[in-house]
C-alpha cells in the first residue's frame, strides 16, 4: 500500500511496515545519503530508490553496491517522488533544494540533512517556488568518515531527528516527512530555526571546533606521547575540512557565541590554575563529569 499522506501525530511511534513510499529520490548519494537510501531499501519503505549526484561514475558504484535501485541522469528525472531527500553540503544546499522544487512535480515533499538552518531556510523561501513543499529536517547522525563505501543501513537508528517546521508547510506533509524518518529508525523531536541553529553550534559546530584546535596545537614531534586523551578528544576533527568550513561559515554567528561561551570556561580554568585554587578547578571539573555521565546514560538508554 502506498503511503497517501494522510494527517499523522508525528510524535508517535511509526512501525516501517506502515509507511511506503512509491519513488523515494536521494540527492548525493555519500555517507549520509547513502545510509538514508540503505535503510529505506532495508525496511521496505520505497520501491524504487533513485540516486541523484554530480559524479556519474560515483552513482554507479553505489547502484551496483545495492544503495539505490536507479540514477536519475538528470535533476529533472527526480520529479515524479514523492519525496526527495537532499543530502549535499550546507553551503550547496539552497541552491539544490531550489533546483529539486523547480523541477518536481507539485506533489513532491523535499527535506534535507543539514546540519544549519537559518542560511538554507532564508535562501529557500527568497527564491524556491513553493517553498511549503519544503520541510526542513537534520537527522543527528553521522561519522568523521567520508563516502558511501561507509554507508550503514542502521546508522540513523535510535537517534534523533530534528524536524524544523515552517508556517508554510502543510501538517500533512510534516506528518508524512516526520514518519519517514521515524520508519528508518529515528526519533523525531520539533524546534524553531534559530533554536536549532543555537542548539547545534552548542551541541556539534563548537565540539570539532574545540577538537580541531586541540589536535593543532600539539606538534607533531610530540605525537608520540600522545595517548587515548589526544585520540578521544580530537576524532572528530579527522573530519572533512571543506565541508566543516560550509557549516562554520553558514552558522558563524551562533557558532562565534558559542566560542566566546568556551572561551569563558577557559577563563574560568585558567584563573584557577594561575591561583592554585584546588575548589575551583575541582568543581570545574567535577561540572564537566556530571555532563559527560548524563550524555552516556541518555546514549545507553536509546
Amino acid at each position: 500500500m502506498i503511503f497517501p499522506g494522510r494527517v499523522r501525530d508525528y510524535n508517535r511511534e511509526m512501525s516501517p511496515t506502515e509507511f511506503q513510499l512509491e519513488t523515494l529520490g536521494i540527492v548525493g548519494v555519500g555517507l549520509i545519503g547513502g545510509s538514508i537510501a540503505a535503510a529505506a531499501r532495508k525496511r521496505g519503505l520505497a520501491q524504487r530508490v533513485i540516486g541523484y549526484g554530480r559524479n556519474r561514475q560515483r552513482l554507479e558504484q553505489a547502484r551496483s553496491r545495492g544503495l539505490i535501485d536507479d540514477i536519475a541522469p538528470r535533476a529533472e528525472d527526480l520529479g515524479s517522488c514523492r519525496l526527495i531527500v537532499v543530502c549535499t553540503p550546507v553551503d550547496r544546499l539552497g541552491s539544490d533544494l531550489r533546483e529539486m522544487l523547480t523541477l518536481s512535480s507539485p506533489s513532491t515533499l523535499v527535506t534535507d540533512v543539514g546540519s544549519v538552518k537559518g542560511p538554507v531556510v532564508d535562501q529557500v523561501i527568497a527564491s524556491a517556488p513553493d517553498p511549503h513543499r519544503y520541510i526542513p529536517a537534520h537527522p543527528i547522525a553521522g561519522s568523521h568518515l567520508q563516502g558511501f563505501e561507509h554507508a550503514d543501513a542502521d546508522l540513523c537508528a535510535d537517534r534523533l531527528c530534528l524536524l524544523t517546521p515552517l508556517p508554510q508547510n502543510a501538517p500533512a506533509d510534516i506528518a508524512l516527512v516526520s514518519d519517514f524518518w521515524k520508519a528508518i529508525g529515528m526519533r523525531v523531536s520539533t524546534m524553531s530555526v534559530e533554536e536549532h541553529d543555537r542548539v547545534l553550534a552548542l551541541t556539534s559546530h563548537l565540539p570539532h571546533l574545540a577538537a580541531s584546535a586541540v589536535a593543532a596545537m600539539i606538534e607533531e614531534s610530540l605525537l608520540e606521547y600522545a595517548g587515548t586523551g589526544y585520540r578521544d578528544t580530537t576524532r572528530v576533527a579527522a573530519g572533512d575540512p571543506d565541508l566543516w568550513t560550509a557549516i562554520f561559515t553558514e552558522n558563524a554567528v551562533a557558532l562565534a557565541r558559542s566560542t566566546r561561551q568556551l572561551i569563558q570556561t577557559l577563563d574560568s580554568f585558567l584563573s584557577a590554575l594561575e591561583s592554585g585554587n584546588h575548589a575551583d578547578i575541582r568543581d570545574l571539573l567535577q561540572q564537566g563529569r556530571q555532563r559527560r555521565s548524563h550524555f552516556h546514560r541518555e546514549q545507553s538508554d536509546e
